[in-house]
Parts: C-alpha cells; structure tokens; sequence
C-alpha cells in the first residue's frame, strides 16, 4: 500500500515540476522580447549618434537571451 502512495507523490511532483519548467519558459521568452527590444533600441541608439556600439562580443540575440535567463531568476525569489 506504501508503494501505491510513493508512486501517486511521484507522479504528482512530476506534473509540478513540469508546470514549473513551462512557467519558467514562459517567464523567459516573455523576458526575452523585452531585453530584445532593449537591446535593439540600445545598440540603435548608440549607432544613430555616432558613437561606437559596445557589443562586448555578442550578437543582439544572444545578449536579450543572457539577459533574460538573468532577470527570470530573479521572479521566483518571493
């Protein structure tokens, strides 16, 4: 009869922690578009007054995308 309760506890923290993983992709690509649009303005910006981009090495991708898995982090702290 134990067995039956420990497979019902697993299966349940199985289907929460798969709710967490879809929350937390959904928090990222949500964050994703705003870093991306910050990003974009930025480097837009800075070209558009002549002076240098500071791209320290990454694409706008990948800078919105380290960006957002930051500031994801930081939503399941409350």
């Amino acid at each position: 009869m134990t067995m039956t309760i420990h497979h019902r506890d697993r299966q349940a923290a199985r289907g929460q922690s798969r709710t967490d993983r879809i929350e937390y992709r959904l928090l990222v690509a949500l964050a994703f578009v705003i870093c991306f649009v910050m990003v974009a303005a930025s480097r837009a910006l800075s070209a558009f007054r002549g002076r240098t981009v500071e791209t320290h090495g990454q694409s706008i991708f990948a800078e919105a995308r380290a960006s957002a898995h930051a500031t994801a982090g930081y939503a399941f702290l409350a």
